[in-house]
């Protein structure tokens, strides 16, 4: 995909949005999003550094990782959401980045089977509510082998902070 169309983003578009960069940028595409919902993919390759220890004997991508790029893939929820109120999910602006962050405060995955070098890792977030700045997402990361993670994920959203000169 060389550019991105309305609730799709390719690797350019997602650095424009996202402040990660390698190798903590988790999410290589975002195949659909919308209000109250994105589904991101991250190919999980052998050369990816987190292999190197993790273990030697069998290549396992950290659960937190998993946890990671879930929580990325959060920031594409409900993209469109909140100027019109249609979903409640909130705003995430112009994908400038500029206009708010999201900070994981609360996380509750159950982890189910490894995810392995050469996997396809999907992310399916779903908004559940808002309460004041607070986001709860239900979020399920699958590969061909079925879910390796599901469960809920709590967000902060908050301001950037005024330059006060």
């Amino acid at each position: 995909m060389t550019g991105s169309s309305p609730g799709r983003y390719d690797i350019e578009a997602i650095k424009r949005r996202l402040p990660h960069r390698y190798p903590f940028l988790m999410v290589d595409r975002i195949e659909e999003s919308g209000p109250g919902y994105a589904i991101g993919v991250k190919n999980v390759t052998a050369n990816e550094p987190c292999f190197q220890g993790h273990f030697p004997q069998r290549s396992v991508l950290p659960g937190a990782l998993i946890a990671e790029a879930l929580m990325q893939t959060s920031a594409f929820v409900g993209r469109s959401a909140g100027a019109d109120g249609a979903s409640g999910a909130p705003a995430a602006g112009d994908g400038s980045g500029a206009d708010r962050q999201l900070f994981c405060i609360g996380l509750n995955l159950k982890f189910r089977r490894p995810v392995v070098p050469g996997d396809r890792l999907r992310m399916d977030l779903r908004f559940v509510r808002m309460a004041g700045d607070m986001l709860r997402f239900k979020a399920n990361a699958r590969t061909a082998a079925g879910v390796v993670a599901s469960g809920d994920l709590s967000l902060a959203v908050i301001a950037p902070e005024e330059d006060e000169t």
